[in-house]
């Protein structure tokens, strides 16, 4: 018997599944696609922070999971584009993509970007620094028993 609750990521991968049976979702989701209004992100962001920060700050407290699942999903895509399509169809497809991109908020972002993660990293350091010690300290503990 499969297990109940296995987490939100295996529930959407069974849903999904039979989702894209269904001829009418994928063109939902075509639809929904061809309808991303860019321009509209930043006001959004605004609201998400300042309607209600403490929300806000709680969906934050769920960014390791996130990035760890992104990461995992980004990771598993790129093996799978390395072992299923050729290289000149994935160049030509991310030729298009890159055409599309908005250039200098990509810039914007790597700018920011690194100046956000160099004074969040002094801050992974000594996380992991402490992290390292606790888990020093408590193995020694438990061979001295």
């Amino acid at each position: 018997m499969e297990e109940a609750n296995k987490g939100v990521i295996d529930l959407t991968d069974r849903v999904l599944k039979e989702l894209l049976k269904k001829p009418g979702f994928k063109e939902g989701v075509r639809t929904l696609l061809q309808n991303i209004d860019p321009e509209s992100s930043r006001r959004l962001v605004r609201t998400m922070m300042w309607q209600d920060p403490e929300f806000f700050l709680g969906v934050l407290g769920a960014v390791p999971s996130i990035v760890n699942s992104l990461a995992q999903c980004i990771d598993e895509m790129l093996i799978q584009l390395n072992e299923k399509f050729s290289p000149q169809l994935l160049h030509d497809f991310m030729k298009s993509i890159f055409i599309s991109l908005d250039k200098n908020t990509l810039e914007s972002i790597v700018r920011n970007g690194k100046v956000l993660a160099t004074e969040l990293w002094t801050v992974a350091e000594e996380t992991y620094q402490e992290q390292s010690v606790t888990n020093n300290t408590t193995e020694g503990e438990e061979h001295g028993k």
